[in-house]
């Protein structure tokens, strides 16, 4: 077992709910639209894990639940589920009932990839391609205007199977996910273009009903990046995928 797999393992045996917990208040449910390495069923993502110790850390407990980008936020919304793993500044402008926990979880790069197109490409210089996303993601569908087609995918699967096929000319999606489902597909002749379409920071997302927790939430995260525990974490997932 190499240094990074042993890493792993230590932060899923300490994210795991204690005796004590399981009898505790039911966990939040958050929803995530997300893949590997961000987040999987296996929960050994990198938002899985960071969310684990968050809670955790906090007396909590969180259950992460796969649900569709634009279903996702519904749900949290209305109130059906506690919140969202992680979505881009500003989108409690169109869901007013989320509450944005003002620490940032991740950095991401929204990004392109092709099997023809150039090595460089910005959201203006996708105007003459075929271009596919994935659906509901909200900060592509506002920046990708005017491209000669925009085609949504409900799963990452389908978006490089599509490229791959050259049913489509360029696929955008985030950097880590995009380059995972590549190297899982075994896929071949397909290039990241740079630089990103979109880059930023993720923030969690939580039901107004989950008001008291969000200053608490900010303040752990913080802590955990002063301590190390985040970066720890971030680092033990991405070295796993990378092999």
């Amino acid at each position: 077992m190499n240094k990074s797999s042993i890493v792993l393992a230590a932060l899923l045996l300490a994210a795991a709910p204690s005796a004590r917990a399981a009898t505790a208040a039911p966990p939040l449910v958050l929803n995530t639209a997300f893949f590997a390495p961000l987040t999987s069923p296996e929960r050994d993502g990198v938002l899985d894990l960071i969310y684990a110790k968050l809670f955790q850390r906090l007396g909590l407990r969180v259950e992460i639940q796969a649900a569709s980008a634009e279903r996702g936020l519904l749900n949290a919304n209305s109130g059906i589920d506690d919140g969202d793993v992680a979505r881009v500044l500003g989108i409690d402008a169109s869901y007013p009932n989320l509450l944005r926990v003002p620490e940032a979880v991740l950095s991401y790069q929204m990004v392109a990839f092709t099997r023809h197109g150039p090595a460089t490409v910005s959201a203006d210089g996708l105007r003459p391609y075929d271009v596919g996303i994935l659906t509901g993601w909200k900060i592509l569908e506002r920046t990708i205007v005017g491209s000669r087609s925009l085609v949504t995918l409900e799963t990452g699967r389908q978006l490089f199977a599509m490229l791959d096929k050259d049913r489509i000319d360029v696929a955008v999606i985030e950097k880590l996910e995009g380059l995972h489902f590549i190297r899982s597909m075994g896929l071949k002749d397909i290039h990241l273009m740079q630089p990103p379409i979109v880059a930023g920071e993720w923030f969690l997302y939580l039901n107004k009903k989950h008001a008291a927790l969000v200053p608490r939430l900010a303040e752990e995260l913080r802590r955990m990046k002063r301590d190390g525990t985040h970066q720890r974490i971030v680092d033990a997932v991405m070295t796993r995928y990378q092999h």
